[in-house]
């Protein structure tokens, strides 16, 4: 197997070659989500109110009057400015955090750095990733809540209401059905779940352990004090749960991104397509019905190769190649040919709709 090219393949070298791909798609996403933040923090939306006012100010000559903002808005029933200065911070404070730790816990893998790894991939998807859920599902609950005593209202949430927020931003996911609220809690939070991450976190985290069989510390053992750092064990858990949990990332900052300022749809069509079609590839997930399946017919006139006029066929190798470089390579010839995928779904006009006005769908047009 060969390196995809979205990561130097010297930092490819201490990972297991079968997982090469899969590693490399955990930091696609990444960058996916790291761009659409840099888009919408360069945007300004997120200093949109405290703009406006300042202005106000300036034109009534009133800079030297300290106005407490916030106090301000909720006093004279600015809801939606109220809520839009708090919720375009949080959620791009939120999203940058996330990242931050993944990016280091990704780069520690390459170096199988395990105990640092695992241990801030804890952060991410237990707090921030849960925040951005919430803020997705029940945006007025969120706020409530961060207004006053947040250190007791948005902590130790409980596993119920965990499942709610789930079911809340899952339901306005344009994938809905690609992700279980089960399945995420089970991957998070779950002590005793065999695909859980939290028994790896706390043990990463925390050098004696005894909550449950997963947690237990063995007898003459200190957790990960003796883990043998050769041993491949930990990246088949790793990357058999990662790339899900960052695909479902991905699209809860799209949406949450969404409520500061619209979305360019054939950017969010792209984006969505092309990380759910690779996912696909990657796992080999529905072949004949899924996302690759579609493109392939809706984009025949296309599938032929430059070099040799042969068509193109879609498949597991050329399919990621196509949605994470946007270039194909031709079985007949050899070659790699350009592909421009984000230009082709606009130019056919696969796009994303809202079918009511809040929960987005995939379209063929």
């Amino acid at each position: 197997m060969k390196p995809l090219g979205i990561v130097d393949p010297e930092r490819l070298v201490l990972i297991p070659s079968d997982l090469w791909w899969a590693h490399e798609f955990c930091f696609h996403l990444h960058d996916q989500i790291a761009e659409l933040l840099i888009q919408y923090e360069a945007s300004g939306a997120h200093r949109w109110v405290t703009e406006a006012f300042e202005k106000a100010l300036a034109e009534n000559r009133a800079t030297n009057i300290d106005i407490d903002l916030l106090k301000f808005m909720k006093e004279h029933d600015l809801v939606r400015f109220y809520q839009h200065h708090i919720v375009s911070h949080l959620v791009l404070g939120l999203t940058s955090d996330m990242l931050h730790f993944i990016y280091e816990a990704l780069t520690c893998f390459e170096k199988r750095k395990f105990a640092v790894g695992f241990a801030l991939l804890r952060k991410p998807f237990k707090e921030n990733l849960l925040f951005l859920s919430w803020l997705l599902a029940d945006q007025d609950d969120f706020i409530t809540r961060f207004e006053k005593n947040n250190y007791t209202t948005l902590n130790g949430v409980q596993p119920a209401r965990r499942l709610e927020i789930f079911h809340g931003a899952i339901a306005r996911l344009i994938t809905k059905e690609v992700f279980t609220p089960e399945l995420l809690e089970d991957m998070i939070f779950s002590k005793s779940h065999a695909r859980s991450f939290e028994p790896i976190w706390q043990r990463a985290s925390h050098l004696i352990t005894s909550q449950g069989l997963l947690l237990r510390t063995e007898d003459l053992n200190i957790n990960f004090i003796f883990h043998d750092a050769a041993s491949d064990d930990l990246f088949e858990h790793i990357y058999s749960n990662l790339p899900y949990l960052l695909l479902y990332a991905v699209q809860v900052a799209l949406e949450c991104f969404a409520r500061i300022l619209q979305s360019n749809e054939h950017t969010v069509s792209h984006l969505i397509i092309s990380s759910l079609g690779c996912f696909e590839c990657l796992f080999k997930i529905e072949p004949k019905q899924g996302i690759t399946a579609m493109l392939a017919r809706k984009l025949r006139t296309f599938l032929k190769c430059i070099h040799c006029d042969a068509s193109l066929r879609l498949t597991r190798a050329n399919g990621i190649e196509m949605y994470l470089k946007e270039t194909l390579h031709c079985h007949k010839c050899g070659l790699s040919s350009p592909f421009p995928l984000y230009w082709l779904l606009a130019q056919t006009k696969v796009v994303i709709t809202r079918e009511d006005g809040t929960v987005p769908i995939l379209q063929d047009l």
